[in-house]
């Protein structure tokens, strides 16, 4: 045995304190874990046993055997038992790591160079399958322990946040990542579930048996869902609507979380790369908080959709000037359904009257009821601009008291 490896084994009592010591100033889960007495000593008991099984292995030239990989996985599995989170398991497995490069830099002063770089490749060459046995016996444990619904949420929460342990959890649950994904934010607009209510998790359940996509409950009212694509819409971080490729897919998908729902949502969507899917489900929600509520969707809104109405929903005058226009609509009979029919067939007369089921005289009627409430024609620029904006602002629930007293408002 060479001195750096002496020198190692001597000191690998203290460095194996000093390990666990780390542990419980940085990891909370472990702080609670380590505050009994038997717990902290299998803690540092596993700390020496590694730091002499490397120095042995070292010495001999010889890799991990199948019986050091199978007592690695039980720490895992003993870490899941003990309610460890997935973000815990893997940051002790980095703050090992870089306790051990430590403390060889540090003993190796002065010492043999070579046998330094011995060290270091047989640790880097065995880190891999002890990483993998220790990781996959974690979630082996998880599988069984945790319900699915809890692995799903878990596993749509470290996708938001990039974190490195989602490809280990996404296995278990036998999923594959994808380098992008489209962010769909449903919005219930009145709270349907408590926070801890089980229909939450019923839900979550159901939908990935059938669809496969990781998805979670956000807020009581916003469930995100995500759903991977080729990235083909992902132009800027103004990202477009869905492209018709993929509609069927996620048509099914929205329309299956409302029908559960049972009440009208509205749908948000951005599409965005794995790596900045915290910026690209904030994009997602806010489309969501000014698409068009429905029962049945027949539009997945995303930003090119909703842009005049984001812009709106910022400026506070504005948005009140559009709530007295409003007003004014509600109180004409079937006015705001009449416009939003006619901008949906795209201000054709008579497929906007078949849509709604009448004469298209009876059309012309309304639309100059409009005209004469709020002295701008449906038909013009101006009133497209306008009256568009109202009718996809009213439908997305912004102004539930429309019909009510609104304050006085500045002239545009």
């Amino acid at each position: 045995m060479s001195d750096l490896l002496r020198l190692l084994m001597k000191r690998s009592d203290a460095n194996a304190r000093a390990e666990v010591s780390a542990y419980i100033r940085e990891l909370p889960e472990y702080r609670r874990e380590t505050a009994n007495s038997q717990a902290y000593a299998e803690t540092l008991d596993y700390a020496v046993w590694f730091r002499r099984r490397t120095i042995e292995c070292v010495s001999e030239d010889q890799s991990l055997v199948a019986e050091d990989l199978s007592f690695i996985g039980s720490i895992g599995q003993q870490r899941a038992r003990h309610g460890f989170s997935v973000h815990t398991a893997r940051r002790v497995l980095t703050l090992h790591a870089n306790l051990m490069l430590r403390e060889f830099y540090d003993a190796a002063e002065g010492q043999d160079v070579q046998e330094l770089l011995h060290l270091l490749s047989w640790f880097g060459t065995q880190g891999t399958p002890g990483t993998a046995a220790y990781l996959q016996a974690y979630m082996d444990e998880e599988q069984l322990r945790l319900s699915l619904a809890t692995r799903v949420r878990t596993l749509t929460q470290l996708l938001l946040t990039g974190d490195a342990t989602a490809p280990d959890l996404a296995r278990s649950l036998g999923v594959g990542l994808h380098d992008h994904y489209l962010v769909v934010v449903v919005r219930v607009p009145s709270r349907l579930f408590g926070p801890t209510d089980p229909a939450h998790d019923d839900l979550i359940a159901s939908v990935f048996k059938d669809h496969l996509v990781p998805l979670s409950w956000q807020q009581p009212d916003e469930l995100l869902a995500l759903v991977p694509h080729d990235g083909s819409v992902y132009l800027s971080p103004l990202s477009l609507s869905p492209m018709t490729s993929d509609g069927d897919r996620l048509m099914s998908l929205v329309r299956e979380i409302v029908e559960r729902m049972g009440r009208p949502c509205a749908v948000g969507t951005a599409a965005g790369p794995v790596n900045a899917l915290n910026k690209t489900a904030e994009l997602a929600r806010r489309v969501a908080h000014v698409a068009p509520l429905e029962t049945a969707p027949r539009t997945l809104s995303g930003v090119a959709d909703v842009f005049v109405e984001l812009g709106a929903a910022q400026l506070t005058e504005v948005d009140r000037w559009l709530r007295e226009i409003a007003c004014r609509l509600a109180g004409g009979p079937d006015l705001v359904m009449t416009l939003d029919a006619y901008y949906r067939a795209d201000m054709n007369r008579l497929a906007a009257a078949a849509a709604l089921h009448i004469h298209p005289r009876t059309l012309d009627y309304r639309l100059q009821r409009v005209r004469d409430l709020v002295n701008v024609d449906p038909g013009s620029v101006r009133g497209v601009r306008i009256l568009s904006t109202v009718v996809a602002r009213m439908l997305a629930g912004a102004w539930p008291q429309a019909q009510g007293p609104v304050p006085p408002a500045p002239a545009f």
